[in-house]
């Protein structure tokens, strides 16, 4: 019972961690990130409507006027590093959760991963003291704590509308140990899909936004 009770603690302790990730609800359309929280503070920059970013759970309760969020400097998180987000303060009334989207279960968007095992075959590897590793072909690995990742992403099948939208390969390539296992939400025209990927302990998550145009935004990696 011990160690059960010990599994779920830690269990739930990874869980925490995490920040929740959201987009905006404003009649604008758009709403000013604040460098402080106060609504006379500069505005750093302006979000927009189906943009997504994390926010901090943790210090999010119902009295609390401003909320502290993330936003990633690139929309689609191709660099791994501490310094690739902005941190502002929106007003509570203008952040919309992701959990709060229209669930998505129809037929006008499928998302699906085509996945394999990890090849190591011609691609140059980087590591640190020999043994851990830090990139894959240049480029970030997401979802290892420095071991060799179990699973990769060959390809990635999207269709909106009955229209394939087409993945460029950097867009997957960082991104290892995931499964079909995702939740997909919905606001306006716009489809998010939402998942949380790992070998334990390298968690990470990852959120998909389209239109039928095709990709507008990754957002991919914690707050942590």
């Amino acid at each position: 019972m011990k160690i059960i009770l010990t599994l779920i603690l830690t269990v739930l302790s990874i869980q925490i961690t995490f920040g929740q990730v959201a987009t905006i609800q404003d009649p604008e359309g758009w709403t000013n990130v604040r460098k402080a929280p106060d609504g006379k503070s500069e505005t750093i920059l302006k979000i927009y409507e189906n943009e997504v970013f994390w926010y901090d759970y943790e210090k999010t309760d119902q009295e609390q006027e401003w909320i502290s969020i993330y936003i990633p400097k690139n929309n689609y998180c191709l660099e791994k590093s501490d310094t690739d987000f902005i941190v502002g303060f929106i007003h509570r009334t203008r952040l919309l959760p992701l959990e709060l989207l229209e669930g998505y279960s129809g037929n006008n968007f499928k998302f699906e991963y085509h996945i394999s095992d990890f090849d190591s075959t011609n691609r140059i590897i980087d590591k640190q003291d020999g043994k851990w590793v830090t990139a894959i072909g240049g480029r970030p690995v997401w979802g290892t704590d420095g071991n060799f990742p179990i699973t990769q992403v060959d390809n990635i099948k999207v269709v909106v509308d009955g229209q394939e939208i087409e993945i460029h390969e950097v867009f997957y390539s960082d991104i290892y140990e995931c499964d079909n296992e995702i939740s997909i939400y919905k606001n306006s025209d716009t489809y998010f899909v939402y998942q949380s990927n790992s070998d334990g302990a390298g968690a990470y998550e990852i959120v998909w936004v389209f239109d039928k145009i095709g990709l507008k935004q990754r957002l991919v990696g914690t707050i942590i």
